[in-house]
C-alpha cells in the first residue's frame, strides 16, 4: 500500500539521519518495535489531551501538539516510517467513519439551500484560494485547482466532534454545519476520482484511458453488487455471528476497501470511505455505527496524532512568516466567504457567523487531496511537507475558536444594549393577550395544535423555510425571522403577549432571547424547553419564569408509566412526580434544598392522597366494625371504601364490620397513612 505522506522522500534526509541516531543510542527501546510506538504514540496523547481537557481546550489540540512533539522533527521518538504507516491507518479508518455517515438519505434531507450555500460557500472559498495563489506567482492551473478545492474543504472529524462534545449537534448551526460537511465530502469523493483518473506518467493515452475506465466499471460493479449483496450479508452476520463478527466486518470493508483503491492507483483513504459509503445505507448501518463509535474517538487521535509527527518543524521555523500569514488569512477570509455563503442562502446574519467560524480549518480530505495530487506530480515533496504544516495550523486555529464562535458572534455583530432597543413596533395590533411560540419543531408544533383545540391566541416565530411551510399549512399566525433581533420579536406583539414558549435547538440564541425579553418585559411569562437539565441554571439566571429539560421530563413520562403498569394510584404517582420538580428540578440538579425546595417538599407531603390497604389475615383489625377500629381518631386517616370479594361499598358506615381479604381505601397525608399501615399492620 503506498504512503500517504511525502516522507518517502524526506524534506531533510540530514534531520531524519539525526533522528534515527538520536533513537538508536538515547531510546535503543523504541529503535523498531511497533508495539513500543503505539506505546510512546497513545501514552502522550492521553497525558497532552488530559493537561488541555483540565484548562477547557479541545482533546484535539492536544492530539496534534503531541504528535508534533514525538515526531521525526520534533523529539524523534517515533520514525519517520512508523509515523507514515500510523498516518495511513489512521486516515483509513478515519474515512471509513465518514463515509458511514454519508448517508444517501441523510443527504437528500439536506435541502437545498444547503446545497447552495456548500456551491457559493466553494466559488468564494476556492476564488479567494486561487487569488492568493495567483498573486504568489502559482502558474500551473492543476495544482492551482487542487489547491484551491483543497483550502476550500473543512474538518469533518473536527467539527463534528466538537458539535458532539458541546451537545449543540441538532441546533440550528449544528444541522447547517453538519449539512455543509457531508455535501464538501460527497464533492471532494468525486473529485478525487476525478485526479485519479489522470494517474499514469508516461503512459499512452489509451492504455490510461482503459485502465481508468477498468477501475471505475469495477466501482460500479462492487456498487451494485454491494446494493443487493450487502444486506443480506449483513443479516447473515448479524444472525448467525454477533456483535463480534459485525465489528470485524466493518473493519475488514475499511481494509478491503482501503487495499482495493491502492492496488488501481487511487488513494487507500479514498477507498475507505467508499467502503462506508457502501454501508451507509444498510438497514444494519446503525447497529453498525454503534459498534464502531467507541473506537471512532480512537481513530480520530490516531489520525491526528499521526498527522501531528508528519510536521516538518524545520520547515514551520523556515517558512514561519509564510505559514503565519496564510493560516491567519484562511482563518478570517474563509470565516468570511463561508458566512457570506450561508447568508446568502437564506439563513440569518448570526447564524452565519457562527457557521462560517466553525468552518474555518482546513480539513484532514485536503490532506489526503493534496498527497493524491503530489503522487500525480502537482505537488512537489516540499509543498507537500509545507501543506501538511498548514493544514495543522488551521486546525489547531480552527479548534480553539470554534467554542468561540458564538460568543464572538453576539459580540460582533448582533449584540445591543437593552437601552438601544428600539420602542415597540405599532403593527402587532392583531396580536394581544396570546402566546408566541419560537420554534416550529415537533413541541411547537404540538402545542400549537394545543392552543388552537382550546382556542388561545398564538402566534409562531421560525426562519426556517420547510416549517415555515409548515407552520403556515396548519394555520398558525407566523412571523418569519430570527427571535433573537427583538425587532422581530415585537412584530410578534411580545409587548401584548401572555407567554413566550422557547421550543428551539440554539442554547445560545435561548440565552440571549431570554435576557432581552426579561430586561424589557419582566412581567411576560417564558417558558424554555431545553434538552439537558444542567441548563436550568443559566436561563433562570437570566430571567427565565419556568425552564423545562427535556431528558428529565423524558425519565419522569417512564417512571409515570412504570408506575401506572404496577396499578399504583393516580394521585400519589402525581405527588411523587411533583416531589421530584420541587424546586424548579433543585434535586436532580444537585443543588442543596433551599428554604422555597423544602417548603414544596412540605406542601406535597401533606397533601391528602389515597391509597389501599389489603387486611391480611391474623390482623387486629379482623372482626371490629370502623366504630371499634376508630382508625380516624388514632391516625387521622378515613376509610373512604371497603373492597370485599371484588365488590367496592363506597362510604361503609360505623357499623361495618371489617374481615381478612378486605382491601381498604385509605385517604390521608402520608404521615398519617404510615400510622394507619402500622395499626392495620397489627397482629394477633
Amino acid at each position: 500500500m503506498k504512503r500517504l505522506h511525502p516522507l518517502r522522500q524526506p524534506h531533510n534526509p540530514q534531520l531524519t539521519t539525526q533522528n534515527s541516531q538520536l533513537r538508536t543510542h538515547n531510546f535503543p527501546m523504541h529503535s523498531s518495535s511497533f508495539l513500543s510506538d503505539a506505546l510512546i504514540l497513545f501514552g502522550s496523547a492521553i497525558i497532552v489531551a488530559m493537561a488541555l481537557r483540565a484548562i477547557r481546550i479541545p482533546s484535539i489540540i492536544g492530539f496534534l501538539l503531541a504528535g508534533v512533539a514525538i515526531g521525526p522533527s520534533g523529539w524523534g521518538l517515533i520514525a519517520p516510517e512508523s509515523s507514515a504507516g500510523f498516518a495511513e491507518l489512521g486516515i483509513v479508518l478515519l474515512l471509513f467513519t465518514v463515509g458511514l455517515e454519508l448517508s444517501p438519505r441523510h443527504l437528500l434531507q439536506t435541502g437545498s439551500r444547503l446545497v447552495w450555500a456548500t456551491m457559493l460557500q466553494f466559488a468564494f472559498v476556492g476564488g479567494l484560494s486561487a487569488a492568493a495563489l495567483l498573486l504568489a506567482g502559482a502558474t500551473s492551473v492543476g495544482p492551482l485547482v487542487v489547491a484551491a478545492i483543497a483550502v476550500s474543504l473543512s474538518s469533518t472529524a473536527i467539527v463534528l466532534k466538537l458539535l458532539h462534545d458541546r451537545g449543540e449537534s441538532e441546533s440550528s448551526v449544528g444541522i447547517i454545519t453538519t449539512g455543509v460537511l457531508l455535501l464538501q465530502d460527497v464533492a471532494v469523493i468525486v473529485v478525487m476520482l476525478l485526479i485519479s483518473a489522470m494517474h499514469g506518467a508516461g503512459e499512452s493515452p489509451a492504455s490510461m484511458l482503459m485502465r481508468e475506465a477498468a477501475a471505475l466499471a469495477g466501482l460500479v460493479l462492487v456498487v451494485v453488487l454491494a446494493r443487493y449483496a450487502l444486506p443480506r450479508f449483513l443479516q447473515t452476520i448479524a444472525k448467525h455471528g454477533g456483535r463480534e463478527l459485525l465489528t470485524l466486518f466493518a473493519v475488514l470493508m475499511a481494509c478491503g476497501g482501503a487495499w482495493a483503491a491502492a492496488a488501481v492507483g487511487w488513494s487507500a483513504g479514498l477507498g475507505a470511505c467508499i467502503a462506508g459509503l457502501l454501508l451507509a445505507d444498510a438497514d444494519q448501518r446503525h447497529q453498525l455505527v454503534a459498534e464502531i463509535t467507541p473506537f471512532r474517538d480512537v481513530f480520530n487521535a490516531l489520525f491526528f496524532i499521526s498527522l501531528g509527527m508528519l510536521v516538518d518543524l524545520d520547515v514551520v521555523v523556515a517558512q514561519l512568516p509564510l505559514l503565519l500569514a496564510a493560516v491567519g488569512a484562511t482563518i478570517v477570509l474563509k470565516s468570511a466567504a463561508t458566512a457570506l455563503a450561508v447568508r446568502l442562502a437564506g439563513w440569518p446574519l448570526r447564524i452565519a457567523i457562527i457557521t462560517g467560524i466553525s468552518l474555518c480549518t482546513v480539513s484532514e480530505f485536503a490532506y489526503v487531496l493534496a498527497d493524491q495530487a503530489a503522487e500525480l506530480g502537482y505537488f512537489s515533496a516540499s509543498a507537500l511537507t509545507l501543506m501538511t504544516a498548514y493544514t495543522v495550523g488551521t486546525m489547531l486555529i480552527g479548534a480553539l475558536l470554534f467554542p468561540a464562535a458564538a460568543p464572538l458572534a453576539d459580540r460582533l455583530f448582533t449584540r445591543r444594549a437593552v437601552a438601544d432597543l428600539p420602542a415597540p413596533s405599532p403593527d402587532s395590533e392583531s396580536f394581544r393577550h396570546h402566546v408566541i411560540i419560537v420554534g416550529y419543531g415537533v413541541t411547537g408544533h404540538n402545542l400549537a395544535h394545543v392552543l388552537r383545540a382550546t382556542r388561545i391566541p398564538y402566534c409562531v416565530v421560525e426562519m426556517n423555510p420547510t416549517f415555515v411551510r409548515k407552520a403556515r399549512r396548519d394555520g398558525a399566525p407566523t412571523i418569519v425571522g430570527d427571535a433573537t433581533r427583538m425587532s422581530i420579536l415585537q412584530h410578534a406583539g411580545i409587548g401584548k403577549a401572555h407567554a413566550l414558549v422557547l421550543a428551539i435547538n440554539d442554547p445560545r440564541a435561548v440565552e440571549r432571547i431570554i435576557a432581552q425579553v426579561s430586561a424589557l418585559y419582566p412581567r411576560l411569562f417564558t417558558l424554555v424547553r431545553v434538552r439537558f437539565v444542567q441548563n436550568i441554571e443559566p436561563l433562570y439566571a437570566k430571567g427565565a419564569k419556568l425552564v423545562i429539560p427535556e431528558d428529565f421530563e423524558t425519565s419522569i413520562e417512564i417512571a409515570a408509566h412504570l408506575l401506572k403498569e404496577f396499578r399504583v394510584p393516580g394521585n400519589i404517582i402525581n405527588a411523587q412526580l411533583a416531589s421530584l420538580r420541587a424546586g424548579g428540578y433543585g434535586l436532580m440538579r444537585g443543588k442543596p434544598a433551599d428554604r422555597v425546595m423544602t417548603l414544596d417538599l412540605i406542601k406535597i407531603l401533606e397533601q391528602a392522597i389515597t391509597e389501599t390497604f389489603y387486611l391480611s389475615e391474623g390482623s387486629t383489625a379482623c372482626g371490629q366494625t370502623l366504630q371499634e377500629l376508630d382508625l380516624r381518631a388514632q391516625t387521622g386517616c378515613s376509610v373512604i371504601a371497603v373492597v370485599r370479594q371484588g365488590k367496592p361499598n363506597t362510604n361503609p358506615g360505623a357499623d361495618f364490620q371489617l374481615a381478612a381479604g378486605d382491601v381498604l381505601v385509605l385517604v390521608g397525608a402520608h404521615e398519617q397513612l404510615d400510622s394507619a399501615r402500622l395499626l392495620l399492620g397489627k397482629e394477633d
